[in-house]
């Protein structure tokens, strides 16, 4: 049976949505909560280091982001694929298999990591060109396995519906011990190494809660005895080598930006670049949030043949994507002067222009919806292949192009550049395989309302000169009339039930 011709969706898939609309909305209000505390530490950080110690930590934790990506090997989204399948198919063996395989790879690989960097280190230092990276880089390392098994570890609770904890340990206990960090960072007046070791920790703490509850909560979902263990290794990592090849687009695109800057042109426009990514990535925010019980919920319904649930849950999850993302894109862009030289200083001034480009990049991403992860769920992993390997190498010749024209600005705009090329096949394919089209006339409304109320932004900070402050509240006025366009797509009364007992709730 294709995609086109399954039956309409239950009211138990339809209720999944919901859930799921639900689940993502808590998760996001609970990030947003601990970005308000990570946005604090980085300016800490920035502000506290100088220029040339945050370029070198920036430099040595992005190339521990690149080997993160080789050794999580796209096991996560195996999971939030697989684990629903066998959970549908009551297979708890299998199911219990998938899982130790997952962490077993994870883990070994990153050891692995572990011992390279750490045994060659001076050789490190010599490919760095900067012996305080490597040895950043030597303490960084350790985040390779532990945030990989912390991953691993996320899949399987947001698989299993277990929201709570993955709130507490993304959005409190994590947040609140890199403060703690930080401020012991500067009150003990110490340097990069001491940040290091405290990010390493962390990391690890964190992995401590969820291994407290791993075991728990696999009992619980199981409700029966496991009995003999199966091992799908084919399927795991037959499903798992393509999907890594996708992930290697992120980080590898953006490591690559941060390597280039630092041996083409220099550290200064390393932490040019580096310093203003976290808030551009804020217009992925929403995205990150919602795809992990996205991917979970359609692999549910494309199990029980769902076709029809599948293809709302896309649509309405990338209407909520747009909608919560706009007051950050407005912010990020329209008002970016203001937000740098507010929060980094004038030094940073350059660093505008950057921000606007990136957090352009990331809009783009995430206005197009979670295309990526459903195809995945189709099993049509040759698309995702193809389509992230060329965009990448697209990304790489725009930053060889670019940054030694344009520097920072320039390794921007080639971000810019490939997420754009990133997208436009990935909806021709969401279309052909999925049946999934964003040009409805709710879609086509909101997009087209976004775009005035830029312009409507920009033509008041040319007028008024305002601070950030003002800023602030000019772009959450402005996200409320996106709300007020969009709400009718969002399937507000199906996620919230209890909106309908208040005045704002029916207006929604």
């Amino acid at each position: 049976m294709t995609a086109t011709e399954a039956p309409e969706g239950s009211s138990d898939s339809s209720d999944a949505t919901s859930r799921h609309l639900r689940g993502s909305t808590a998760l996001l209000a609970g990030r947003l909560v601990a970005l308000g505390v990570d946005f604090a530490v980085h300016v800490i950080i920035v502000r506290y280091l100088t220029k040339a110690d945050y370029g070198a930590f920036s430099y040595a934790l992005a190339v521990a982001s690149l080997m993160s990506t080789v050794v999580v090997l796209g096991l996560p989204e195996t999971l939030g694929r697989f684990v629903p399948i066998f959970q549908e198919r009551r297979a708890a063996g299998r199911l219990l298999g998938s899982v130790l395989i997952a962490l077993a790879i994870v883990t070994g690989v990153g050891l692995l990591c572990v011992l390279v960097v750490v045994g060659a280190q001076d050789r490190v230092a010599d490919a760095l060109a900067s012996a305080d990276a490597s040895t950043l880089l030597a303490i960084l390392v350790l985040l390779v396995p532990l945030d990989g098994v912390n991953l691993v570890l996320q899949s399987l609770f947001a698989a299993l519906g277990r929201v709570r904890a993955i709130f507490l340990r993304q959005y409190v206990i994590v947040p609140a011990l890199r403060l703690i960090v930080a401020v012991a960072l500067v009150s003990a007046e110490r340097g990069a190494q001491f940040l290091a070791i405290g990010w390493v920790s962390t990391s690890a703490l964190g992995l401590l809660f969820y291994g407290a509850l791993a075991g728990g909560s696999l009992r619980g979902a199981l409700r029966r005895r496991i009995g003999a263990i199966e091992w799908p290794v084919r399927e795991v990592v037959g499903f798992a080598l393509p999907v890594f090849l996708t992930n290697v687009f992120w980080i590898v695109l953006l490591a690559f930006s941060t390597i280039a800057l630092g041996v083409m042109v220099g550290e200064r426009d390393v932490a040019a670049f580096q310093a203003v990514l976290p808030p551009a990535r804020l217009n992925y925010l929403a995205l990150a949030i919602f795809a992990i019980l996205f991917l979970p919920t359609i692999a549910r319904q494309h199990e029980q043949r769902r076709f029809d649930d599948l293809r709302a849950t896309y649509i309405a999850t990338t209407m909520w994507l747009v909608v919560l993302t706009f007051p950050i894109f407005a912010l990020t862009t329209v008002f970016a002067p203001e937000f740098v030289t507010t929060f980094f200083g004038t030094e940073y001034e350059s660093s505008g222009v950057v921000l606007i480009l990136l957090a352009a990049g990331y809009y783009v991403h995430t206005a197009a919806g979670p295309n990526s992860a459903t195809l995945k769920v189709f099993r049509r992993l040759r698309y995702t292949v193809v389509i992230d390997l060329l965009a990448l190498a697209f990304g790489i010749a725009l930053n060889l192009v670019l940054i030694p024209i344009a520097g920072a600005t320039g390794a921007a705009a080639a971000f810019l550049g490939a997420l754009i090329g990133r997208n436009l096949p990935y909806l021709w394919a969401l279309k052909r395989i999925a049946g999934i089209s964003l040009l409805t006339a709710d879609y086509l409304r909101v997009q087209v309302t976004v775009v005035a109320s830029l312009a409507g932004l920009l033509a008041l900070r040319e007028v008024l000169a305002p601070g950030l402050a003002i800023a602030i509240a000019l772009t959450a006025l402005a996200g409320l009339g996106v709300l007020a366009v969009g709400r009718r797509a969002l399937l507000l009364s199906e996620a919230f039930p209890e909106l309908r007992r208040g005045r704002l709730g029916r207006f929604l």
